[in-house]
């Protein structure tokens, strides 16, 4: 069969680059990363002043339960001046703060499901789920909006909504076509992106089961590039992206396939180990607690921090001793009763030495 030498013509522009020197290429990499963020930052001149006043009371360090009081009562009284992404992002405040308002949550909640868009809606939504409240008044709504639109939402948008499902709707159950619409878009928005932005969406994934190749397949490629160009990342993205593939790695049928994700998982794995030896007391068990709402369910992941966290202690207690002083210093700073599953696998591999 005869071959178009057009077909086989190779590009100058790829042999210039494979001919600049690595820490050119890293430095233009990186570049192209940071100029291509897709994330929207809301404009506070847009927001209403008892919107702006309780997003600055959720970041202060001591937190008033009177003021607080105050100012969501405030928010009651104003509720019907205020629109649907400001509702939602008191809830958010509201959850960074921990503070419940059962009025004010009872009442937002009745209007977003009204009148609310995609945004807003996924916003109430992952800001319910932090607080412990059901999602079921928002998720209908939520599901019917949806389709037809996800072509219409950003990368960052897209993002939030995988995660809403993966939190608040892995009980229930989403239409298989819905979430190859998602996933499709997505897909398709993420081309070229920043591949940290790609870091969560294989714990997106494997919360829902669902296996959708050609987006695992981006995010695999992004975390790939990011191991080997040794970008900047946070331990906990890294952690997370682990927690995917080791939930995702059993539904792959293609051996290859499996072998690939496998392969990125001790990548990660590595990754992971080094960034928490190198973090701070403190920042280790903020890490730690992070993990815990992620909701991250891999015995591998627990197990990570629970070998940094136990080396850290004495070395002349026992190491029986030492995970019992972790086991307790976790469920006293925070304040969880039972262990989840993975969570008590991975003291159990710790205690075995393995």
């Amino acid at each position: 069969m005869r071959r178009s030498l057009a077909a086989l013509k190779v590009d100058p522009a790829m042999i210039v680059q494979r001919r600049l020197p690595w820490q050119v290429r890293k430095t233009q990499l990186q570049q192209k990363l940071w100029d291509e963020r897709d994330e929207e930052v809301e404009d506070p001149a847009k927001m209403s002043a008892i919107v702006v006043q309780i997003a600055q009371a959720s970041r202060k360090s001591r937190k008033d339960s009177q003021t607080w009081g105050n100012l969501l009562d405030q928010a009651l009284t104003s509720h019907a001046e205020l629109s649907s992404q400001d509702m939602a992002s008191i809830l958010w405040s509201m959850a960074d703060a921990r503070f419940h308002h059962k009025a004010l949550v009872e009442d937002f909640v009745r209007s977003l499901s009204f009148r609310a868009g995609v945004k807003p809606i996924v916003t109430a939504m992952l800001a319910l789920d932090r607080l412990g409240l059901p999602t079921d008044s928002l998720r209908g709504q939520f599901l019917q909006q949806l389709s037809g639109q996800c072509e219409e939402l950003s990368l960052g948008d897209l993002r939030r909504v995988l995660m809403a499902l993966a939190r608040c709707c892995k009980d229930c159950s989403v239409q298989p076509q819905l979430l190859r619409e998602i996933c499709d878009a997505t897909y398709e928005k993420a081309d070229g992106c920043d591949p940290r932005d790609l870091m969560s969406i294989p714990q997106h994934l494997g919360r829902l089961q669902y296996l959708h190749s050609p987006l695992l397949a981006r995010s695999a490629d992004a975390i790939s590039k990011l191991i080997s160009c040794r970008l900047s990342v946070l331990p906990l993205d890294v952690l997370r992206a682990l927690d995917g593939f080791m939930v995702l790695t059993p539904l792959v049928e293609i051996e290859v396939a499996k072998q690939q994700l496998l392969q990125l998982a001790v990548k990660c794995q590595l990754l992971a180990a080094h960034l928490l030896q190198t973090a701070p007391a403190s920042e280790l068990w903020a890490i730690g607690a992070q993990l815990l709402g992620s909701e991250v369910v891999s015995k591998e992941v627990w197990a990570l921090w629970i070998s940094e966290a136990v080396q850290r202690r004495s070395a002349e207690n026992h190491l029986s001793r030492r995970i019992s002083g972790v086991r307790r210093q976790m469920m006293k700073q925070w304040g969880i009763q039972s262990m989840p599953e993975g969570l008590e696998l991975a003291f159990q591999l710790t205690l075995q030495g393995k």
